[in-house]
């Protein structure tokens, strides 16, 4: 998004307005590298760091000589500007007020290291509210005028450009990585970094050496982002820092097709542990996030599509708590058929289409897509009608319960009263009175995972596939859990053993190194 291609209603002449519409072009591609170039090579758009020194200086100083230069060219045009006849000179305007016109005019809307990249002026930013966007350009602030007017030309360009924003989150959601000293031992045998070394162009783990780090991506995550980027105009935002974004990003967009400058990572929220639609160039009313985690979308849960988590390696089963093998220890992985970026793949689609087809053209700046994923999300369970049993415990109010308010965003009627219009039971103990009643009339008794999986797929889930296991099977289930947990601690135990060894050997090699000379003394 260019951010003079619909320049502001001014009263200064076209030249004028070219000329700054030029500069800032320019600017842009000058230190960004346009979008041509990866946001994650030294040559592109990766904003600069405190620590680049001279050379930052030395480019903001070209910076801010051109702007100053440009602002001197504006102020010709202006002292040629007549208005109704009038004259009209820099430091006086046709009123009489000494207030220069340059100020008058200009609404310093933005500005690029404190110079207003309108007018050339330097700009106090305690003075004005504005929003960072360093992650198109350093030093890139906008205020809350411009960002309405961006958003606003976005919506008038949704009837020709058929396109929505997606905000795509990283760990879990597309990816899953771990650090190389976090490896389970399992995981060594089966070569895992092994498979991370092999030189192949359709592999899907990869080592991130100067992280030391493992990544693995997730089924069918190229067909995702290849099929989405025709619908959607594509934002990766994670909590993750910086130089991690852009290696994930260099990943999963090679040739920086999906993300040109559209990588945002944790230094540029504004708010400390969440994320906000604030720092996105796109209307709340066309953004749809995809992410795991709920919690750090406090103020856009209605945007939110969340996605079942990606856990692949052994440290993230552990590092939330599961007790099981994961899937790299089973030699296993989600299937890129009906796995779950295939589904919310088809959800998108759905959105989309409703968003679009199914609207007068000339009302689609009015639509609303949190209202269609609302709309799309009451579908799932759309005719079920729900009783729980033993769900909850017994002094909380059904209603206030998680699952309860999940089942209704879903679509499905919710009860504490039992009769023939029920059509599922939720319980996790076969010898309750309402579990004993479903099957006796015939009616679904399922395990409160087959709403949760419904939340996460988008669809109703098969019933017999989430059955009230019996006392005896929950028993063998929790053996089974436990056997894992025990694995999986003592691969931690070996690995803090190791990096143990490991701190222990360097402690004596640095006494040997020490002492060596004083013993031959």
């Amino acid at each position: 998004m260019s951010l003079v291609e619909s320049p502001s209603p001014s009263p200064l002449p076209s030249s004028g307005n070219d000329d700054f519409a030029a500069l800032l072009d320019s600017e842009l591609e000058l230190a960004s590298g346009a979008d041509s170039a990866f946001p994650g090579d030294s040559s592109s758009a990766l904003p600069a760091t405190d620590d680049e020194g001279d050379d930052e200086d030395s480019e903001e100083g070209v910076g801010v000589e051109a702007l100053e230069q440009n602002g001197n060219k504006k102020r010709r045009v202006e002292e040629q500007f007549q208005d109704q006849g009038t004259s009209v000179r820099p430091d006086k305007t046709a009123t009489g007020s000494t207030k220069s016109v340059q100020d008058e005019l200009c609404m310093h809307t933005g500005c690029i290291r404190g110079l207003c990249y309108t007018c050339g002026k330097r700009q106090d930013e305690e003075d004005v509210s504005r929003v960072a966007f360093d992650y198109i350009h350093k030093g890139l602030r906008l205020g809350t005028s411009e960002i309405d007017r961006l958003r606003g030309t976005d919506l008038k360009n949704l009837p020709r450009e058929r396109k929505l924003v997606l905000i795509l989150d990283l760990d879990h959601t597309l990816i899953n990585t771990t650090k190389l000293q976090n490896i389970s031992c399992a995981e060594n045998n089966l070569g895992i970094q092994t498979a991370a070394s092999i030189d192949d162009p359709n592999r899907s783990i990869f080592t991130l050496d100067t992280m030391q780090m493992l990544t693995k991506l997730r089924p069918f995550v190229r067909e995702f982002l290849k099929e989405a980027s025709n619908m959607f105009e594509m934002y990766i935002y994670t909590m993750g820092d910086k130089a991690y974004a852009f290696e994930i990003a260099k990943l999963l967009d090679p040739n920086n097709v999906y993300f040109p400058l559209k990588v945002i990572s944790n230094s540029d929220c504004t708010q400390r542990h969440q994320k906000g639609l604030d720092v996105i160039l796109g209307a709340e009313s066309v953004a749809v996030i995809l992410d795991g985690t709920e919690t750090v979308w406090k103020k856009h849960k209605e945007n939110l599509i969340l996605m079942e988590r990606y856990h692949y390696f052994a440290s993230s089963c552990r590092q939330f708590g599961f007790g099981v093998r994961s899937l790299s220890e089973s030699m296993q992985d989600e299937r890129e058929s009906d796995g779950v970026l295939a589904t919310v793949l088809d959800v998108l689609k759905r959105i989309h289409a409703i968003f679009f087809d199914t609207a007068v053209e000339a009302d689609l700046s009015s639509r609303d897509v949190r209202q269609v994923i609302k709309t799309a999300r009451k579908e799932v369970l759309q005719g079920c009608k729900l009783v729980f049993s033993r769900v909850f415990p017994n002094n909380a109010r059904p209603q206030e319960q998680m699952i309860w308010k999940m089942a209704e965003h879903l679509g499905a009627e919710c009860s504490t009263n039992m009769d023939s219009t029920v059509t599922h039971v939720v319980a996790v103990d076969l010898g309750t009175e309402k579990a004993r009643w479903a099957v006796k009339n015939n009616k679904f008794l399922v395990h409160p995972r087959w709403i949760e999986a419904a939340n996460f797929r988008w669809h109703r889930q098969p019933e017999e596939d989430f059955p009230v296991i019996p006392p005896n099977e929950k028993s063998r289930c929790k053996e089974i859990a436990e056997v894992g947990q025990k694995e999986t601690s003592n691969d931690q135990e070996r690995n803090d053993l190791a990096g143990q060894k490991e701190k222990d050997s360097a402690k004596e090699n640095a006494v040997a190194t020490t002492t060596g000379p004083a013993m031959q003394g």
